[in-house]
């Protein structure tokens, strides 16, 4: 199978980035010059496009709930460049407030706990593990231990807030 046919089948799976596919051309062992020509004949027919396929990433990251921050290092994980990830962000329509999102899963965290009933060591440990929590989600440590103090402390929880209409979305 031509260089070209694997390429066209990887990228039909799924969006790809141009180094995901030039990756998988190099493990099926093909030539530098075939690996060149197929590249430039993805991009050329729009099959490849990494500013295409970084919007479409930011898009999907924040549908499952993940920060900036993890989104962006995904991408460059995948081979897409510092500068078209910054594109790509300034291109959103839609760019969920991350506060307000952290806020929605916080809540998720403390959701069914007696607040009242812990002593301050057992607080701080929640306070903790909601904020390793949401900075594995891809939140900055600002907004993690900010959301991580704000739905422990019951007054702020109970004015701030109401989950019920945070929780009515499917994830």
């Amino acid at each position: 199978m031509s260089a070209i046919e694997k390429a066209m089948r990887y990228v039909h799976r799924k969006p790809r980035s141009r180094y995901q596919v030039e990756k998988y051309l190099r493990e099926k062992e093909y030539g530098e010059e075939e690996i060149a020509d197929t590249l430039k004949l993805l991009e050329e027919y729009f099959l490849i496009d990494d500013l295409s396929f970084a919007k479409m990433y930011f898009e999907l990251g924040f549908e499952k709930g993940h920060g900036v921050a993890r989104i962006r290092r995904e991408l460059g994980t995948k081979g897409v460049d510092k500068d078209t990830i910054d594109q790509a962000y300034e291109k959103l329509e839609n760019v969920p407030d991350e506060h307000e999102v952290a806020m929605m899963f916080g809540m998720r965290e403390v959701e069914g706990i007696d607040l009242s009933a812990l002593d301050f060591e057992k607080k701080q440990k929640l306070r903790a593990r909601i904020a390793r929590r949401l900075a594995a989600r891809g939140y900055s440590s600002d907004v993690a231990y900010s959301v991580a103090k704000k739905v422990t402390d019951e007054s702020t929880r109970r004015d701030v807030f109401n989950v019920s209409s945070f929780m009515s979305k499917d994830d």
